[in-house]
């Protein structure tokens, strides 16, 4: 019986969320699934990625309420009559009303929340309405497993933890001392990814004399915190360091030529961008949120700190700063870490245990 796939998803825009359903299409298509990629809002940086043997149709959505676009969804959906509807993040609030209509399609939700932290500020209480209409929810690490299985313990065995995983990218990058260090922070410009933390680190690294140039990459999702982020170089003396970059749909070039990948989130799921970092080999720093801890062996593969400690996250720089060679080692047993914990095959290897026990139940 042949499988038929559509993810649902609000953009293509350049973030976590984002790139996990590009992948996962592009990956269910290579294993010759009908893979179907439906965006309810817009395209964005992403979409030159999406293979050709991915089916891909955006809706246009322009509100909550747009029920022109929700409509047109619905025809799409009901001329396709897809096995799985697996839904990313908040287009579950639109996946709930269309399962009404399609009473014989498999609802799959996947949670993306990265705020793992502070759930207790975000207890989503509409879930308790949604969650029964749900058919299986992946979450993206171990503290919303835990988090939705205590809140819903008849959903308990429906609830999976699936590691994310990056698009396979061809790095070439050449490990070359230099007095000057080329730093990259590849991470929205919102508050929970704490770009103020790093710019204070850097502020000390400065002040002691280390020579760095520093990238700061990402979506400008919050403009208040932009013009937050802007207001902390300068006031650190840091304008001739730190180049804000913004969204960057190719990021090969960046890692290729990093030294240090780095990430200073006050809260995470599971960072695609610090799997990139493993994949590039990079020396990688990250706070002790979400599963960074994990993906780096809790200090094995790289450095980790506390979040918002502006001074330990500027020490951890230091030591590679001070032992590159020993950075290098470590950037890549990453590399060997990722490929082979956190690759595509170890991802689909659980999804397909999800999706065939949703294909029986079907029957």
């Amino acid at each position: 019986m042949t499988i038929k796939i559509a993810q649902l998803v609000d953009s293509l825009n350049l973030g976590g969320t984002e790139r996990m359903a590009v992948n996962i299409a592009n990956s269910l298509a290579n294993e010759g699934i009908e893979s179907h990629l439906l965006v309810t809002r817009k395209v964005g940086g992403l979409s030159s990625f999406v293979q050709s043997n991915v089916s891909i149709k955006v809706f246009n959505k322009r509100s909550k309420l747009d029920l022109i676009s929700f409509f047109h969804l619905l025809r799409h959906l009901t001329k396709e009559n897809p096995d799985i509807l697996h839904v990313h993040q908040t287009s579950i609030f639109w996946a709930i009303f269309l399962k009404v209509f399609l009473p014989q399609t498999k609802l799959l939700w996947h949670d993306h929340f990265g705020q793992s932290e502070m759930l207790e500020l975000y207890p989503r209480k509409e879930m308790k309405l949604i969650m029964p209409f749900i058919d299986a929810v992946i979450v993206v690490n171990e503290i919303i497993k835990n988090y939705w299985q205590e809140r819903f313990p008849e959903k308990k065995q429906s609830i999976f933890y699936l590691k994310n995983f990056p698009e396979f990218l061809k790095i070439n990058r050449v490990y070359s001392q230099s007095e000057v260090l080329s730093i990259i922070n590849i991470a929205n410009f919102r508050k929970q990814k704490d770009q103020l933390t790093l710019l204070d680190a850097l502020k000390i690294l400065k002040s002691e004399g280390f020579l760095f140039k520093a990238f700061l990459i990402g979506e400008f999702v919050d403009l208040n915190w932009v013009e937050s982020v802007r207001e902390r170089i300068i006031l650190n003396g840091l304008e001739n360091e730190v180049k804000i970059v913004g969204p960057v749909s190719n990021l090969i070039p960046y890692l290729e030529s990093g030294n240090i990948g780095i990430l200073s989130s006050e809260s995470e799921g599971l960072p695609v961008a610090l799997l990139e970092y493993g994949m590039a080999g990079l020396p990688t720093v990250v706070t002790q949120v979400g599963q960074c801890g994990e993906v780096l062996g809790f200090g094995e593969y790289g450095w980790v700190v506390p979040p918002k400690s502006p001074s330990n996250l500027a020490q951890a720089i230091k030591e590679i700063f001070l032992d590159p060679d020993n950075a290098e080692k470590k950037g890549q047993k990453l590399k060997v870490h990722i490929n082979k914990n956190f690759g595509p095959n170890n991802f689909l290897n659980h999804y397909f245990d999800i999706i065939n026990s949703l294909v029986i139940q079907k029957k």
